[in-house]
């Protein structure tokens, strides 16, 4: 038995001698957060909305986590059970159709609840801060932003605005990785802003986060990416597969951990170090009878720099 326990021990040495130890060339690099800070997204957008106002004061535990609608611990669950969503609760009168009415306050439950005391329901929201809320010295800049946001029509986070067919697929989030791995995503450079998320110049996996109003992301009938150099034209480039075989969890763009469920791989060993590409995805939910892209045309700037890779150095 001794001589047979030796045996075990001398092969497990051996294994452990002959292992391999891969360097990452990202581990000299110094990590950011997965998405960017508040801070880095335009003051008024829903994203800032969501972060700044909604999740902290609003996504607290047993009301607006999950427990019941509307749901604010997302940043795509929110936009999904505000916008053009029926009310449950409503006055006396019964005035309110929907929480959030595009380009009509006045008309939308949210900014009545954020005001006025209502009967029948539980006051005026919100009922309650996190530790370090800014609500009570912010209030009134913070209702302005919501009211001004459903004035502008309450587009989502990339500027889409509701149509008539209802709300268009979004994206929550996005993630590179190593191609064939599920974990260690790759990280978003330093600077101002939203910088891109910064990748080696080979074979890369993205994978997307998408929510919608209705259909199962699951049942999109269009599923395709595009990339193309930064100021090149997404109109002459191929499209690609977007994969759904498979999932993994994560972080979205407001850092909280949601389902991947949309990959793409690409390779991009033919592009120099410092190289900016740009990507944009194209899906179909049951509501409409074409593609939505994502971000459109009409994003430029910090929100379109969440779609973007930098070939590291």
């Amino acid at each position: 038995m001794r001589n047979v326990l030796l045996h075990i021990v001398a092969i497990t040495l051996v294994f452990i001698g002959c292992r391999k130890e891969t360097p990452n060339p990202y581990d000299e690099l110094e990590r950011t957060t997965p998405n960017p800070t508040v801070e880095s997204i335009p003051e008024g957008n829903f994203a800032w909305i969501h972060q700044r106002i909604l999740r902290p004061n609003c996504a607290l535990s047993g009301c607006h986590d999950g427990t019941f609608e509307p749901e604010f611990r997302s940043i795509g669950s929110s936009y999904n059970s505000l916008v053009l969503h029926p009310v449950v609760a409503n006055d006396p009168q019964q005035s309110f159709t929907y929480r959030v009415v595009p380009g009509n306050v006045n008309a939308s439950f949210l900014h009545a609840r954020l005001n006025t005391f209502i009967p029948n329901t539980s006051g005026v929201m919100p009922l309650g801060f996190s530790e370090n809320s800014t609500w009570p010295a912010n209030s009134a800049a913070f209702k302005a932003a919501i009211d001004q946001w459903i004035a502008s029509g309450a587009p989502d986070m990339f500027g889409q605005l509701p149509g008539a067919g209802g709300l268009q697929p979004q994206v929550s989030g996005i993630l590179a990785l190593p191609a064939g791995v599920t974990h260690g995503a790759y990280p978003r450079g330093i600077g101002e802003g939203i910088p891109p998320i910064e990748v080696p110049a080979g074979e890369v996996d993205l994978w997307f986060a998408f929510s919608d109003d209705r259909t199962p992301v699951g049942a999109f009938s269009h599923n395709k990416a595009k990339l193309t150099t930064a100021g090149g034209s997404f109109e002459s480039v191929p499209e690609l597969e977007l994969h759904t075989d498979a999932t993994l969890t994560g972080p979205d763009f407001g850092n909280t951990t949601t389902r991947f469920s949309h990959r793409v791989r690409i390779d991009l060993s033919g592009f120099a170090p410092g190289s900016i590409l740009c990507v944009r995805v194209y899906v179909q939910d049951e509501d409409h009878d074409t593609p939505v892209e994502i971000p459109g045309n009409g994003v430029q700037g910090t929100m379109a720099n969440y779609f973007s890779l930098r070939i590291a150095s």
